[in-house]
């Protein structure tokens, strides 16, 4: 089977969907029934040469204008399936990732759409472009019609076949030993009792500037390793904070750090917080698979889990509540997730089987171009 995914972000961009495509490329890879292909953005790079998949980084903007360079691509490759990721920061305001499904329907290819986010109003005449197109639909997140689609946008989905694929972690399970593990602490602990790390893109709504709140200047050393990438005020409140009198010292935003490195990091802290604003987070977040695998006890926001859990080791809190996670923190912090196997296995490779399910039936439904406008 010849599967092309399509994003607008791929390493060495960063994403959160650019690294969930490229790991779902791996594990796809995996099984040498498969040949895949990923089509990109040209600030992306190639596919390493372990890899041995196809990366073709070569749309320099996601407009109508690069519509012949998708077209001869799809017709030389020749995939079985098209299977196109929604959002990435690569596409910005293109309107061909919009109409790509339409183009590789019209070329007889069968599509798979992944909605990793709602859309909204504004969006509706560009979601219709590639709504009326006959496709199956991923879903990374449960419930996703019920809490991430504008009610006036859910004719979107009518009709459709819809298939919810758990998302898995973008980060390794850290593989260094406990004498390296104690050196990696005392560097970042200096002279604080406990180790508070808050990792991802840096954005209002991931609430990062509720950590400086929710910490205690006395035990906690602060590190928050990401980078600023949308807002450049919001960007100055974060360092503000972390340079302010009362956190001087005792906080470092480190930057972009290596998957394999944040790995290391994660599986010394004492506590990792999350505080997503908004919806929360939940099983679709990659940061919290991260930090699940690598053993860290996670404080994070939900708006349907409360409290401890046990089995992955992550305290939910009602959105926004900073007494309720400087509860969870005095009373959880330094504590490890125990062994569960089905936490501690490769979760991608349940992922990629799951894909292959969907692509297998995809190629075996009858969506000829009579059925166009029913989207089945």
């Amino acid at each position: 089977m010849k599967i092309l995914l399509v994003t607008g972000s791929y390493p060495p961009m960063r994403c959160g969907v650019g690294d969930y495509t490229y790991n779902l490329a791996k594990a796809l890879h995996a099984d040498s029934k498969n040949i895949v292909g990923i089509l990109s953005s040209s600030l992306g790079g190639s596919a390493n040469q372990t890899d041995g998949f196809e990366v073709f980084p070569v749309i320099k903007a996601w407009k109508f204008k690069e519509v012949l360079t998708v077209i001869k691509i799809i017709h030389r490759w020749s995939p079985d399936i098209v299977h196109i990721q929604y959002p990435t920061q690569g596409y910005k305001d293109g309107l061909l990732p919009w109409i790509l499904p339409m183009l590789a329907f019209l070329m007889g290819k069968k599509v798979v759409q992944t909605w990793h986010e709602g859309f909204s109003r504004r969006d509706a005449l560009k979601l219709f472009l590639k709504s009326i197109i006959p496709s199956k639909l991923v879903f990374v997140r449960p419930n996703f019609k019920k809490e991430n689609l504008h009610w006036m946008l859910r004719w979107a989905i009518w009709y459709k076949s819809i298939f919810f694929i758990p998302n898995a972690s973008s980060i390794p399970c850290s593989k260094i030993s406990l004498y390296e593990k104690e050196i990696i602490k005392k560097k970042f602990l200096k002279n604080q009792k406990r180790l508070v790390v808050f990792f991802g893109f840096i954005y209002p709504a991931k609430g990062v500037e509720f950590i400086f709140d929710i910490a205690d200047p006395i035990y906690d050393q602060i590190i928050i390793a990401g980078e600023i990438t949308v807002d450049d005020n919001y960007a100055k409140s974060i360092k503000s904070l972390a340079d302010s009198k009362l956190w001087q010292g005792k906080a470092t935003i480190t930057g972009y750090l290596p998957a394999s490195d944040m790995a290391d990091l994660l599986s010394v802290a004492d506590v990792v917080i999350l505080p997503f604003r908004g919806n929360g987070g939940g099983s679709w977040n990659t940061s919290i698979h991260g930090a699940v695998l690598n053993g860290a006890f996670v404080i994070t926001t939900s708006q349907t889990q409360n409290g401890y859990d046990k089995k992955s080791n992550v305290y939910y809190s009602k959105v926004d509540n900073i007494q309720q996670m400087q509860f969870a923190l005095a009373s959880y912090a330094g504590k490890r997730r125990e062994y569960h196997a089905d936490i501690d296995t490769d979760d991608w490779q349940k992922v990629a089987l799951s894909h292959v399910e969907l692509y297998t039936s995809q190629l075996h439904s009858n969506c000829g171009a009579s059925r166009f406008f029913v989207g089945r």
